[in-house]
């Protein structure tokens, strides 16, 4: 999608706005929750404006690579990126970057179940005048204030969200908006009927996965646990594809719950993995760093970490150890009763 764009953009004489261009396609990946597609997009277009100096591009960029680490459960990342999105986009008072680089923050916490810090800052989110939040930000952010409010105890403050997102929301016409809406009316009123229709209406295949896990858990606590699994199986495979960590973890967790391992044997976990992917694993697996399998397999050091980025949510990981054991474990159930296995440990010793 991306170069689509630099195609469009270069055949109407419009390069220089390449960047500004960039904003909404990664805005699109991220929220259709094709998160590597939109960090790549975003990294792109945070490049081309720092170049062409369009501090507001930037900020734009920054905090849309925020809201991507924060669904990826990435928390120092996200921080960062949100902090200095807001140090250029406070003292502009651009209410749009303000209020994105600060629901990155809210959504980091709700995605790591911490649901009283993730309603305080919803909430200040929403009380936010011109310049330091935007009533778009508000609207788009109410489905998640209602879930942090509704897992804070805080009943009565979710279904004041509830009322008015229903009055923005009015006139909603496409099947997603009242999809989310229908998602929102059954986490506040408790009604299986009204997540049925949410899952009928919806066209965004993350926001399915993220009604479905909402329902999976309440089946589940209903002691509905053969209802549950289908709805919880089919939200954490999409969680994992879309590499949101801290959701797919959840709907793991809740999987176990409910009778079933989360968890694939170590060799089927490995068969998501690509050629490419396998091949950058097997070199973490032996010690070696990003800049080292990037002159081994001829690549950028950040085509490495790109790939690396997308292979831990395939694995249920987050981090180049848990790689490597995972890689070692793969590597002795496939040679039982071999030397290969041993050798490993030797290796190690």
């Amino acid at each position: 999608m991306a170069e689509r764009a630099g195609r469009v953009a270069r055949v109407s004489g419009m390069t220089g706005q390449l960047p500004v261009v960039l904003e909404f396609v990664a805005t699109a990946e991220r929220l259709a929750g094709r998160l590597a597609s939109s960090r790549a997009v975003s990294e792109e277009g945070l490049g081309l404006a720092r170049e062409a100096g369009y501090p507001n591009t930037v900020a734009a960029h920054l905090a849309n690579l925020a809201m991507v680490a924060a669904l990826r459960g990435a928390e120092e990342e996200c921080e960062r990126l949100a902090r200095e999105a807001l140090a250029i986009a406070v003292p502009h008072r651009v209410g749009l970057r303000v209020g994105v680089a600060r629901y990155a923050r809210a959504l980091l916490d709700l995605g790591l179940g911490r649901h009283a810090a993730a309603h305080e800052r919803f909430t200040a989110l929403t009380a936010a005048g011109p310049g330091a939040g935007s009533p778009a930000v508000v609207w788009r952010a109410a489905p998640d204030h209602i879930e942090a409010a509704m897992g804070a105890g805080e009943e009565a403050a979710a279904r004041a969200v509830l009322a008015a997102y229903e009055r923005t929301s009015a006139h909603a016409t496409t099947p997603e908006t009242r999809a989310v809406l229908a998602r929102c009316r059954g986490l506040v009123r408790s009604r299986e009927e009204d997540f049925a229709e949410a899952l009928r209406l919806h066209t965004n295949a993350f926001e399915a996965a993220r009604t479905a896990l909402l329902l999976g858990e309440r089946l589940r606590r209903a002691q509905r646990p053969g209802e549950a699994r289908a709805h919880l199986r089919g939200a954490c495979e999409t969680f994992e594809r879309a590499g949101a960590g801290p959701w797919a973890r959840r709907a793991r967790g809740e999987l176990r719950a409910a009778g079933e391992d989360g968890r694939a044997p170590v060799p089927a976990v490995l068969d998501a993995l690509t050629p490419q992917e396998s091949r950058i694993a097997g070199l973490v697996a032996e010690g070696l760093s990003s800049k080292r399998i990037a002159a081994r397999l001829f690549l950028s050091p950040r085509t490495v970490e790109y790939h690396l980025y997308k292979i831990y949510p395939k694995l249920g990981i987050g981090s180049r150890t848990e790689l490597a054991r995972l890689m070692v474990l793969a590597t002795g159930s496939s040679t039982e009763g071999t030397g290969a296995g041993s050798g490993q440990t030797l290796r190690h010793e």
